[in-house]
């Protein structure tokens, strides 16, 4: 860190030489909520990452859609609940899906293909290309094929990769009230056959367009009534309730980091940060009685930790 400024200098100069290779990802795999195979870049290349993300940012956040709530400065989880939950209370029926295996399907001549069309710049679709490269490289397989889970280039990228079919749903099968979070999207309407008519439609411009394929356990159409499984949430029309396996989660890693508190494994602003960050994610649905079943009756005790 002493020798900062001249590191930065001399990736300023083997990116505008065109001499820039970033270093292979290291991996590890996490378990919850489901088995994911997380890459870290290093830190030169993440410095990078954020250079890229800052100068292209504006232009796509330009032409994303409002409901695309994923990773983007003003969104978030919350709010995508929150929207549901409101379109919710004014249709009767919704389409629910999600993308198999989305992040490790992405095509990457399809993607530069949709960045290519807002970004004329040869030299950041040189650096798209670099990016991109080291997943293909680090992972030794042959295929372009696939972003890295952890990086924010990815993030970003896979939102520029579904914008696409954003507009599709928006202005070719016309639906106004339709909500994405990252590959989880909902469709409402008061017409069930609509959405099932439109559910082959929406399949069939995944596979062509980008080659992507709907996971077949995702496909729902319910009555919003029923309650609509979101985010970790089930969403009603006037009410908010957590899924019993993500309450599940966030109490045994409340547990979890208390005992490593009291063995001195965890700092008090680490204990402090985890228990307020599940407890704001407990807290945002209808939890009165969940909130009293933790902390024994005081609800005030849970808010204030």
């Amino acid at each position: 860190m002493y020798h900062c400024e001249r590191y930065l200098f001399e990736l300023q100069t083997e990116l505008s030489e065109k001499r820039y290779q970033p270093q292979p990802y290291k991996y590890f795999t996490i378990h919850e909520p489901k088995e994911r195979l997380i890459s870290v870049a290093a830190f030169r290349d993440r410095v990078v990452h954020h250079a890229l993300v800052n100068i292209i940012e504006p232009i796509f956040e330009s032409v994303f859609i409002k409901d695309s709530y994923a990773t983007r400065k003003g969104k978030g989880l919350h709010l995508a609940v929150s929207t549901a939950q409101n379109y919710a209370k004014r249709h009767q029926w919704y389409l629910k899906l999600d993308i198999q295996k989305y992040f490790a399907t992405i095509d990457h001549d399809i993607l530069l293909k949709l960045i290519g069309r807002k970004i004329k710049d040869p030299d950041i679709i040189w650096l798209c290309k670099v990016i991109l490269q080291n997943q293909t490289d680090s992972m030794g397989v042959i295929s372009n094929q696939g972003l890295p889970v952890g990086n924010l280039t990815s993030q970003f990228f896979a939102n520029i990769y579904l914008n696409h079919f954003d507009y599709f749903v928006k202005h070719t099968l016309r639906y106004d009230a339709y909500i994405r979070y990252m590959d989880d999207f909902i469709l409402f309407s008061d017409n069930p056959n609509e959405l099932k008519k439109d559910l082959k439609g929406i399949e069939q411009f995944l596979t062509q367009n980008l080659a992507l394929n709907i996971k077949a356990k995702s496909k729902q159409i319910n009555r919003v009534s029923l309650g609509i499984p979101f985010l970790g949430y089930r969403v009603f029309p006037n009410l908010l309730r957590i899924r019993k396996e993500n309450l599940q989660r966030c109490l045994k890693g409340i547990s979890k980091t208390e005992k490593e508190y009291a063995k001195g494994k965890v700092s008090d602003e680490k204990l402090y940060q985890s228990t307020r960050s599940r407890l704001g994610y407990l807290g945002f649905a209808n939890s009165a009685r969940l909130y009293k079943s933790i902390w024994g009756g005081n609800q005030q005790a849970g808010q204030t930790v």
